[in-house]
């Protein structure tokens, strides 16, 4: 356990890594976040309504409203002006030069040819440089390592083609000492301890992008959704987020537990590493399936944004060392908080390249692997639609390689947008609630396990969330557990818990209480009333509200300001169908200083409003909260002395 002078010491060091991410805040332009909008009306048509009742989700437990794609009401908050062009600064390399295969280095010929240089001419020169994770030096302080380090070996020279032993290295190539190629490549060769594939097994990716909603990918990306509709994908139309962002909402995925059972059991603070906590990847690697983690935009990585990440490296291959050293030698376009492109391709292209290669060097064994990508979709609602190509072609390159016809895609994010225009909306609201969550599943397994698909077609409309996820992924291990027989017995044993695997009917009446799901992120709405905002009750709850935000905020007093309101945005009222006595009131407020803008659920019973849940953050904090190094104050905290 460290003592508090090396848990200042590491404090301070982190907040010194992170201070040049937090500044580039201030180049977002205030007024497009805080700008009120007249909400949507209560929408009436949509995509996959499965009734004509006007709801998504209509259940004794859980009634979800049906929600426009598209239309004047929907596109009014959209921009159709953004751009991303990848190779605005890299327009002078050659993207393609070097190639690479399951074990070498290729020289591309004909990229070659374009030089208009000979073979021996010894301007031209290309290299490797090997990229490992940084180990702990023989007499460095355990307490001084992080999870950032890069450790590089020495350049290894080559000409035509050449194999390589290593897993991950960058690739450079010059001409007359100029770079005109840098970009990186990965070398993944299973042990012989990893399981071999039998008749009935599936490897698993699940593969994730921050922040889009189910709508929104339909909308931003429909060449991958019309793709998938081919294929014939199972789409979990009432799958809701657990808590705000992606954090605490992967953790119940990977391991079934919320952040707080997670600080109990394993993590205590900021301060520690993941190592002592148990993720779904290690029941895999129990299994003797090999496991793979990566996830781009490494400095606001789920593990790692004010935390410390891991000890040892938490899978078998852990590509974090190389995209760091990628996003940091041939990153650029920066879209608010990530940075968008890695050389002439979207950083998430380079992600779905190393998914198809692993997925092609463990063709005949079985692997997990988690991909989660963020650089592109994590800050504007409209930027999905720059790798809408790019996934197509990924889905198509897996189809046609066999690769999907082993496999199991789980396409998948944590929440929707969380901020700007639309957020503000009543459906940008809904659709923050509410990601996407398909599966890509071979027919083969279909017809072999034809209960539990059963069960799974009969979910898409329930409410389910991450911890339902998390036991479906455990199915997976062992597919015995799918046979009919075994699901027979299964849905005999199973009770109304929290989390449920979708391969078992989830019951008709779970609803958010029962499913774990706070009230404010519960997108499951009885009936429901718009209010002015000078309504007495809406008044009195915006004082609640206040009064919650600066006791939680007292205990900062030296670091934070207290919060002033500074004005009612909207606020709405639902009724309780098992209750009449109790109302829930949702209220969108400024506060002052620093036009804040957040949202929060009330609850109205004897006179009195009580906080529902936590608050959320409508827009970006920017380094108004540097001073903060705990997430959720962070979202609500106003440096006094930075500011």
């Amino acid at each position: 356990m460290m003592d508090t002078a090396k848990r200042i010491l590491k404090s301070t060091i982190f907040m010194l890594w992170i201070v040049f991410f937090t500044l580039i805040y201030w180049t977002y332009l205030y007024y497009s976040l805080t700008t009120f909008e007249v909400p949507l009306s209560e929408p009436r048509s949509l995509i996959s309504s499965h009734n004509k009742s006007g709801y998504l989700i209509n259940t004794s437990g859980c009634r979800i409203p049906e929600m426009y794609m598209n239309g004047p009401e929907i596109e009014k908050y959209f921009d159709p002006n953004v751009e991303l062009n990848c190779k605005t600064k890299w327009n002078s390399t050659l993207p393609y030069l070097i190639t690479s295969d399951l074990t070498s280095l290729i020289l591309n010929m004909s990229a070659w040819a374009s030089l208009n240089i000979s073979e021996s001419d010894k301007s031209f020169k290309c290299y490797y440089i090997p990229i490992e994770r940084s180990a702990l030096e023989k007499d460095q302080d355990p307490d001084t390592f992080n999870d950032n380090g890069v450790k590089l070996g020495e350049k290894i020279y080559f000409v035509h083609n050449t194999t390589v032993s290593n897993e991950m290295v960058e690739v450079v190539c010059t001409l007359n000492s100029n770079i005109i190629y840098k970009y990186y490549h990965i070398f993944i060769r299973p042990s012989s301890s990893i399981r071999k594939r039998k008749d009935g097994e599936v490897s698993i990716l699940l593969l994730g992008l921050d922040s889009v909603s189910r709508m929104n990918f339909h909308r931003q990306m429909p060449k991958t959704s019309a793709f998938l509709s081919e294929l014939g994908t199972v789409e979990m139309i009432g799958y809701n987020k657990v808590e705000d962002n992606t954090f605490p909402n992967v953790i119940p995925t990977l391991t079934g537990m919320s952040i707080e059972e997670l600080k109990i059991n394993c993590w205590p603070n900021n301060y520690d590493f993941f190592d002592k906590c148990h993720f779904v990847w290690d029941d895999y690697k129990d299994a003797n399936f090999s496991t793979i983690f990566a996830e781009d935009s490494t400095i606001i990585g789920m593990f790692n944004y004010l935390k410390f990440g891991f000890f040892k490296q938490p899978t078998d291959y852990y590509l974090r060392p190389l995209l760091n050293h990628a996003e940091n030698g041939i990153g650029h376009k920066l879209i608010l908080n990530t940075i968008g492109c890695y050389g002439t391709r979207l950083a998430m292209t380079m992600m779905l390249d190393f998914a198809i290669k692993i997925a092609l060097s463990m063709t005949n064994h079985l692997y997990m692997s988690v991909f989660w990508t963020t650089s592109l979709t994590h800050d504007y609602v409209e930027y999905p639609k720059f790798g809408d190509d790019d996934l197509r072609d990924f889905f198509d390159e897996f189809n046609k390689s066999g690769e999907l016809n082993k496999t199991i895609v789980i396409l998948m994010s944590d929440h929707g947008i969380r901020w700007g225009r639309f957020r503000n909306t009543y459906q940008g609201s809904l659709e923050d609630k509410l990601p996407m969550l398909d599966f890509v599943i071979p027919q083969w397994f279909q017809n072999m396990y034809p209960s539990a698909m059963e069960n799974l077609n009969k979910n898409t409309n329930r409410l389910t969330t991450p911890y339902d996820l998390h036991e479906t992924l455990l199915d997976f291990i062992d597919t015995k557990r799918l046979d009919d027989d075994s699901i027979a017995r299964r849905t005999k044993m199973n009770k109304n818990k929290r989390g449920t695997s979708l391969f078992l009917e989830i019951p008709e009446n779970k609803n958010c209480e029962t499913a774990g799901i706070p009230k404010n992120y519960c997108a499951c709405h009885e009936e429901r009333q718009e209010l002015a905002v000078d309504d007495a009750n809406v008044v009195e709850a915006a004082k609640a509200l206040m009064k919650y935000v600066n006791f939680k905020l007292s205990k900062y007093n030296t670091l934070c300001a207290f919060l002033t309101l500074h004005e009612i945005n909207k606020a709405s009222v639902e009724m309780r169908k098992d209750n009449n006595s109790l109302k829930d009131y949702e209220i969108q407020v400024t506060t002052v200083p620093g036009f804040a803008k957040f949202e929060a659920t009330l609850r109205h019973h004897n006179d009195n409003f009580k906080m529902v849940g936590s608050v959320s953050r409508l827009n970006l904090y920017g380094n108004q909260s540097i001073c903060m190094n705990e997430a959720k104050m962070k979202l609500l905290c106003y440096c006094i002395h930075e500011n």
